[in-house]
C-alpha cells in the first residue's frame, strides 16, 4: 500500500494505492465521513490481480476540504475527480463506489462515461432526496415507526450536525470497542479504517470530517437527484443493496423502484449487510469485483 498526495487548485488531495500499474484499474470512492482506507480490506485480498486506487473527498481523511459550499455541488465533483485521475494519469477505469461515493460516480458516468468501463456500487447511486423524504413522512405516522422523520434537507442537516458534534470517545480503544460490535467480524484492517477517519482533539476522539462539509455534501445530493440522470447512462453498473436494519426495506424497495424504472442498472440485494456492505460482506464485494467488474458478467442470485 502506498499513500500519495496531490495538489488540485491549490487544495490538497490524498490517497492510496494497491497493485502494480500494469493491471487493471479500479478507482474507489467512499462514503460520507470515511476515508480511502474504508477499502483496505478489499485492496490487500486483490492487490495482486489489480491497481486499486482510493481517494480521500474534500474535507475526508487528509484531503482539504473545500473553501466554499457550492465546490461540493455534484458539476464541480465530476470536474474535481477528473482533474485528479488526469494528474495520475489514470485512462481506462472500473468504479468501485460507496453510498455519497456512488452518486459522484453516477454522475461522473455521465459527464465522462467512455472512461469507465464497469461501476459496482456498495448500497448508493439510488438515494433521491426527495423522494426519501416523501417516503420517511409517510412511514412517520404509523405507530411502530421509530426512526426520526428526516422529511426535508434542512432536518437531514440538522440530525447529521447533531451526530456528527454528538460523536465523542474518550480514547480510540474506547471508540473501537464500541465499534467492532457494529460488524460480523472485526480485524486490523478495519481497525485501520476507522482510525483515519478520527482525529484527537483536546483529549477527546472526533471525525474528522465536521459539519459543515456533511451539510454541504447533502445539500450537493439533493441539487443534483440521482434518478434524473439514470437515462443516460449504460448497461455497465452493478449495484449491491444492503438488508440491514430490516425496517428500511420499505424505504429501499420504494427508492429502487426509480432504479427499475428508469436505468438499466443491475441490482443485487446482499444478506446479513448493512450500509458499510463491504465491511459486513467483503466476500461477497471481492467476489463482485472479480465476476463484473473484471470479467464483466453479473452475480448470479
Amino acid at each position: 500500500m502506498k499513500e500519495f498526495f496531490l495538489s488540485i487548485n491549490h487544495y490538497r488531495v490524498r490517497g492510496h494505492i494497491w497493485g502494480a500499474n500494469h493491471l487493471p484499474t479500479i478507482v474507489c470512492l467512499h462514503g460520507l465521513g470515511n476515508t480511502s482506507l474504508s477499502f483496505i480490506e478489499i485492496a490487500e485480498e486483490l492487490k495482486e490481480e489489480s491497481q486499486i486506487i482510493s481517494i480521500d473527498l474534500p474535507g475526508h481523511g487528509k484531503s482539504d476540504k473545500f473553501g466554499t459550499e457550492t465546490e461540493y455541488e455534484m458539476e464541480n465533483m465530476t470536474t474535481w475527480l477528473y482533474q485528479v485521475l488526469e494528474e495520475m494519469n489514470v485512462g481506462e477505469f472500473h468504479f468501485l463506489a460507496h453510498s455519497y461515493g456512488a452518486d459522484i460516480a453516477l454522475h461522473f458516468m455521465k459527464e465522462y462515461g467512455p472512461s469507465v468501463i464497469r461501476t459496482l456500487l456498495l448500497d448508493g447511486g439510488y438515494t433521491t432526496k426527495e423522494h426519501f423524504y416523501r417516503i420517511v413522512d409517510e412511514l412517520a405516522s404509523k405507530p411502530h415507526w421509530k426512526w426520526p422523520n428526516i422529511n426535508s434537507v434542512e432536518k437531514e442537516i440538522h440530525y447529521t450536525t447533531e451526530s456528527f458534534h454528538s460523536f465523542e470517545y474518550p480514547s480510540y480503544e474506547a471508540f473501537y470497542i464500541e465499534e467492532a460490535k457494529s460488524y460480523r467480524e472485526w480485524n486490523e484492517d478495519k481497525k485501520a479504517a476507522s482510525k483515519d477517519y478520527l482525529k484527537e482533539v483536546d483529549g477527546k476522539i472526533k471525525l474528522i470530517v465536521d459539519s459543515e462539509v456533511a451539510s454541504s455534501v447533502i445539500k450537493s445530493m439533493a441539487h443534483s437527484p440521482i434518478n434524473k440522470i439514470y437515462s443516460q447512462l449504460e448497461d455497465n453498473i452493478l449495484l449491491l443493496v444492503a438488508t440491514l436494519p430490516e425496517e428500511f426495506t420499505v424505504i429501499n424497495d420504494a427508492l429502487l423502484e426509480d432504479v427499475k424504472s428508469n436505468s438499466k442498472i443491475e441490482i443485487k440485494r446482499i444478506e446479513d449487510a448493512t450500509h458499510m456492505l463491504h465491511w459486513d460482506q467483503p466476500a461477497v464485494v471481492i467476489e463482485g469485483i472479480r465476476e463484473f467488474l473484471v470479467k464483466g458478467t453479473f452475480i448470479k442470485s
